[in-house]
Order: C-alpha cells, then structure tokens, then sequence
C-alpha cells in the first residue's frame, strides 16, 4: 500500500474517531423544562435566602442581623476587657447589662476583629469606624431563619452553551449559597427530589417538586422569631413550639373561668387552628370562623384569639398569656385579668 493511501486511511480513521467523541459528547438529555431552574427562578431565589448566613445571634454585640463577629472576640465594658470565646458567652454580656442601674453600659470592641457577612465572606475590620460602614450597609436583613434543607442535596447541573452536566452535592447553607451565586444564565439547575426540609419547630417536611419547595418556604418565614430586632433585653420567648403544637392537632376548651366557670358554654365546641393564622370552632352544624396568633416578644408567651361570635361566647376573645403547654394541653390566663384563665386540650 502507498504511502498517499495509508495517509489518507489513517486521517479518516482519526476523524471518525473524533466524531465519534464528539457526538458521544453532545448526547446528554436535558430534564424537562417543568423539572430545572434557573439563578433567576424564585425557587433559587428563596433557596437563597434560606441559605443566607444569620447573623442575628450576636446583635447584643454590634445589633446588626447581616454581619457575624468571628470568636474569640476581646470587648470592653466599664473599662474592662471580657474575652468572648463562643455565642455561649454572650450571656455573660445581658448578665452584666441587665444588673446595670441604668442604660449607660457601652461596649466597645478590642480591635482588630473579623466579622463574617451574610454572603458568608470574612473579613478584617481594623476600627470602630469599618465597623459602621458594613453596619450602615444593612439594608434588610433578608434571610429566612424559620426553615432549613435537610442535607445533603443532590443537585444537576447543565450548562445549555457547552451541553456539559455535572453532579453537585450540597452538605450545608455556605455551600448552597456559593452554589446559587456561582451560577450563571447559561446553567439549568435540576434538584433530585425529594428533599427534606426542618421548621424551626422540629416539623419535618418532604418535597417532591419546585411549587411545593416555594410554597413550604414562604409558608415557613414567619413561623417563628428571628430575634431581629436587636432588643436583646427583652429575652424573646420563642412561640414556634406553640405554634407546632396548635396547627397539628384539633383541640376543645376543657376550662373556661372567667372569673366563674363557664365550661359548659364550650361544650362539644372544636378548635382549628390553621397553619395561615385561620381559627375555626365548629359544634354540629354551627361553625364560627376567626383568627389567632401568637406572640413572644415581651418575654412572655402570648396566644391571641379573635372569633367572629356574639356574647357570651365572644368572651373567649382575648390576649391570652401562655402560662405553660405541651403537646396535649395550653393553658392560659387574661393578660390583664389573671382571674380569668382558659385551658385548651387536644382531642
């Protein structure tokens, strides 16, 4: 055989070996459209803000819900240093602002420090005034605190320019927020359902779809207190356990004083409270429709129940002060008259 011929049987073996590669490569099957995201789909969006580092937990230090201080941290109060190893020790600081006499105590920072920012990037601030700058930076403070993934998550990849996939896995909130913000316009996000989400109640929920992943989310955000309000002094008391326990059950009045015992006006009454804020008492064909909530933020656990009825059984519209509960039973005293008190059980 020639030389001319043996070149030319060896070129076109080496390009129909190539364009075998080559439509091997480009032979990936895209998800269908309903199954894949994009940076810009509000799943991503709220996925985002899920993920969004909290940094509320140390406001007693800079009140500032968008930036973390890093520990150990030294700070001053009445010209003393407290060195700061962990947010554990940040009860030492309210022990030392509540027994003050007065307002007074100021807390300075021993510097440098480092601080990390919602978008989890750490960084050095050498003085008082670098420190107002990032505080003065926050605008809102947009994370959802209320619910969390459940990892790890198990995300496709496909980038619709070069029809290259990967397969991601998520193990906790820095990496999915770096993942959602690396993404560019080109790439197709597909999430292996189910995926499992945790209230801050302990519910556990499961997804099997994008709808229902937004629709758990926003659900969620204000299911309980995110303590943002930087008014550390009032020692929040956290309702999302009294929130779980009266969305998951039907409930009946087992005690009602006011001040003398008007139980009976209650009889074979059932309470539904609704997960949107919707209260229903329903006693064989009469149904009386209405609203509650709960509260924490004076210290004090607070349910507020306002029926749609008539006297005497609009009496029961009151903001009713926790006194304790559980799964089974709440019980309850007026706000302003302890002689009325009102114990709800589960049926």
């Amino acid at each position: 055989m020639n030389k001319v011929v043996k070149y030319r049987l060896t070129l076109f073996l080496t390009l129909a070996l190539f364009a075998g590669c080559q439509e091997e490569k480009i032979e990936i099957t895209l998800p269908p459209t309903d199954a894949v995201i994009t940076k810009m789909s509000p799943a991503a969006g709220l996925m985002a803000r899920l993920a969004t580092k909290d940094g509320s937990k140390d406001n007693i230090l800079d009140q500032a819900s968008c930036i973390s201080i890093v520990f150990p941290v030294t700070v001053e109060i009445d010209n003393k240093n407290i060195i700061l190893n962990s947010e554990d020790d940040l009860d030492q600081i309210e022990e030392i602002f509540d027994a003050a006499s007065d307002d007074e105590d100021v807390l300075d920072f021993i510097y440098p420090i480092k601080v990390t920012l919602a978008d989890f990037t750490e960084i050095l601030v050498v003085d008082e005034d670098a420190l107002e700058d990032l505080i003065d930076q926050c605008k809102s403070d947009d994370d959802i605190e209320c619910v969390d993934f459940i990892y790890p998550l198990e995300i496709k990849v496909y980038d619709t320019k070069n029809q290259i996939s990967d397969v991601v896995t998520i193990t906790n909130d820095t990496e999915l927020y770096n993942f959602l913000r690396l993404l560019n316009e080109q790439e197709l996000v597909s999430i292996t359902f189910p995926v499992k989400l945790i209230k801050a109640d302990g519910t556990i929920l499961s997804i099997d779809n994008y709808q229902d992943l937004e629709e758990a989310i926003e659900d969620s955000e204000d299911d309980c207190d995110e303590d943002d309000d930087n008014d550390y002094n009032d020692d929040d008391a956290d309702d999302s356990g009294l929130i779980g326990a009266l969305i998951t059950g039907i409930w009946k009045v087992d005690s009602f004083i006011d001040p003398t015992d008007r139980t009976n006006e209650w009889t074979d009454y059932i309470l539904t409270f609704s997960a949107d804020g919707t209260l229903t008492a329903t006693k064989n064909t009469t149904t009386l429709t209405g609203t509650w909530s709960t509260d924490g933020d004076d210290g004090e656990l607070e349910l507020t129940l306002a029926l749609n009825a008539n006297d005497p059984l609009d009496d029961i519209n009151e903001d009713w002060t926790v006194l304790e509960f559980t799964s089974t039973i709440i019980k309850l005293d007026d706000s302003d008259d302890e002689t009325s008190t009102l114990v709800l059980k589960q049926l």
